[in-house]
């Protein structure tokens, strides 16, 4: 029986490592689509080998940074540097609907499986490549991860204070970024695909959607030859705007006023203090002009009080307000907890974790956590018995020859 989903009977192969590719087909194995990863222990998918315990008797099962972000998915050992091991993987690539790839450009074809062939034998196949630069161009080649792709993209010239370097924004953000484009593009295909009966070849440029997303600063780059620069948590259009100290240690809250009702209101629900009455502080202007005196006054009043209450306090009297969450504070953040955003699974080998789940709530489907992410090749016999229909007198033969390794 096929598990429920907006996804079901959808089949995708998914060959790669790193988290561009899994995050978008992660969207399709949470709604029922059936997921296979195509991995080696020859060349492990690298998220296999972070965070490694040193001794760990799993070896590349015991990583909770893939466990984590591969729920719902079947893995398949396969290794693709034998012949036996591509035609293999072809016998999966004429089973699947879709194909994810995010190697560096070359790869595929080295082995017989550039797009232009697979589509030529299987004219409705959906194939989407993502890589740090795209299929085409002078840099196509390199192939670099997330945390260059922030930079070349553009986020760390804007990340940072003006008087100090730039710095990198936390995490893969063209990782992060790419793997949602993607996952659009494909349920696109697939909807054309179902219209036309035709596959499509998707391919997608991880620094392109990151300079896609930071489209204020190219826009106003053409229009007026502006280049905008790092401010910190400054606003050109907002005072106060950033993050003010509360009671306790690194405990912060975001705090914006875009109008003078807004720094009204604020003063209002501080008590009206004398250090915040002071004429210049009365108009946007006077406060922008102002920004570092006016950060210093507003600092003393945020100082003594709790974080949260004063977060309630000023969200209750109309100021955007917000406490700088720690990743504690998330794991019990009443919200997320109403939304289920947080999920438990137990792993065989890690014990109970904690899965996030997708962000997007259909009302009839759901998204699914019903497993976390695989052994290395935990699914093979599985796959080629079931899904292709191997008997397991060839399964056996495959073993022999090294080939599901």
């Amino acid at each position: 029986m096929e598990p429920p989903g907006l996804c079901r009977g959808i089949r995708i192969l998914e060959l790669g490592a790193g988290a561009a590719g899994p995050l978008a087909t992660r969207y399709f194995a949470d709604q029922g689509a059936t997921v296979v990863r195509i991995e080696s222990s020859r060349r492990p998918d690298f998220l296999r080998l972070i965070h490694l315990r040193p001794g760990d008797p799993h070896g590349l099962d015991g990583s909770p940074m893939f466990v984590l972000m591969n729920p719902n998915k079947k893995s398949i050992r396969i290794d693709m540097s034998k012949p036996g091991g591509v035609a293999l993987a072809r016998r999966l690539i004429g089973w699947a609907d879709v194909v994810s790839e995010n190697f560096s450009p070359g790869v595929m074809a080295r082995w017989g499986l550039d797009a232009g062939t697979l589509r030529a034998e299987f004219p409705g196949l959906v194939i989407v490549q993502s890589c740090l630069f795209g299929q085409t161009g002078p840099e196509r080649a390199y192939p670099g991860f997330g945390g260059q792709g922030s930079a070349i993209a553009g986020f760390n010239h804007l990340t940072g204070w003006p008087d100090r370097a730039a710095v990198g924004p936390h995490g893969t953000i063209t990782d992060s970024l790419s793997a949602r484009y993607v996952a659009l593009l494909i349920a696109a295909a697939l909807l054309e695909r179902r219209r036309t009966g035709e596959g499509q070849t998707i391919d997608v440029s991880q620094i392109e959607t990151g300079v896609y997303s930071l489209s204020e600063c190219m826009l106003r780059y053409a229009a007026n030859a502006e280049v905008m620069v790092r401010r910190g948590n400054a606003s050109e259009d907002a005072a106060p705007h950033g993050i003010y100290p509360c009671r306790g240690e690194d405990r912060w809250i975001a705090i914006a006023c875009f109008s003078d009702l807004e720094w009204r209101r604020l003063v209002r629900a501080l008590g009206d203090p004398g250090r915040l009455r002071a004429p210049r502080f009365s108009t946007l202007a006077g406060r922008l002009s102002a920004r570092e005196e006016l950060e210093r006054e507003l600092s003393e009043e945020t100082r003594p009080r709790d974080a949260f209450e004063l977060m309630r306090l000023l969200q209750a009297a109309g100021i955007e307000a917000g406490v700088a969450q720690s990743y504690e504070d998330l794991l019990a953040d009443p919200q997320l907890a109403h939304r289920g955003h947080f999920q438990v699974l137990r792993h065989r080998h890690l014990g109970e974790l904690r899965f996030e789940r997708q962000a997007i709530r259909p009302s009839a489907c759901p998204p699914r956590l019903e497993a976390p992410g695989p052994d290395l090749g935990e699914h093979t016999r599985e796959i080629l018995e079931d899904l292709l229909g191997l008997d397991p007198g060839e399964t056996a033969e495959l073993e022999r020859r090294e080939i599901l390794v």
